[in-house]
């Protein structure tokens, strides 16, 4: 796994931890657009960050 890899979440990851179904049906470009977002503020602040944001908000 590389380092770049580490740091960004992959679709798969944000639906788990935003508890998103596949089923919901999101176009590609929506996808894009959160994880993209997502990946931003992990590249800024780290992974571990953005995890513990997502745990405080979806408590």
């Amino acid at each position: 796994m590389t380092q770049e890899t580490k740091r960004s979440f992959e679709w798969k990851e944000v639906c788990d931890l935003f508890c998103i179904r596949d089923e919901e049906n999101l176009e590609d470009e929506e996808r894009e657009k959160i994880l993209s977002r997502i990946n931003k503020v992990t590249d800024e602040h780290g992974r571990e960050y953005v995890i513990r944001k997502i745990a405080l908000v979806t408590q």
